[in-house]
């Protein structure tokens, strides 16, 4: 039988351990850069042979953090798209996979895709997708493109910048 002042030190050593890995864990999540969640909306688009493009795009993408930071705000679809390959931890490392949540002719339509390789093209952004599910027409009227998390160098940059000015 374990003694009280066993049982006490036992105790003792499994908050220290367990303590000891669990500020390690938050200071390297702290030491990671933010990742995002984006959303992009666009009056129509359109999807053939692998290529989704939306119309219609607006001037940014918004972003947003998650706890404990949830910081949000937008960036510039140019800067998005410079932004893809921009660091080592990119989107074009590791593709995102994102909803298209769609009408058409007053009906709801949902589709989960892997995007890469985005283009712009007037109010138009352009993707390579692997389509992995749901249903998607060649031709959906507004929809909205929700982006796993991830990081976009520019995204952080904007946040930022705007947190040091709010007038910018």
């Amino acid at each position: 039988m374990v003694g009280k002042s066993a049982l006490a030190a036992i105790v003792a050593v499994g908050w220290l351990v367990t303590g000891t890995l669990f500020f390690a864990d938050g200071a390297a999540k702290a030491d990671a850069p933010e990742e995002f969640d984006f959303v992009q909306t666009a009056t129509s688009g359109s999807f053939k042979d692998g290529i989704l493009t939306l119309h219609g795009i607006g001037k940014a993408t918004t972003f947003f953090g998650e706890r404990p930071n949830r910081d949000v705000g937008e960036i510039p679809y140019d800067e998005f798209v410079a932004s893809w390959d921009a660091a080592k931890e990119s989107f074009a490392a590791d593709p995102p996979n994102a909803s298209l949540v769609f009408h058409n002719g007053g009906q709801a339509g949902i589709a989960i895709v892997e995007l890469s390789e985005p283009a712009l093209a007037g109010d138009a952004i352009r993707y390579h997708v692997k389509f992995l599910g749901g249903d998607l027409p060649e031709t959906i009227g507004p929809a909205s493109l929700f982006i796993d998390p991830g990081f976009i160098a520019g995204a952080m940059f904007k946040f930022h910048q705007h947190k040091q000015n709010p007038q910018n």
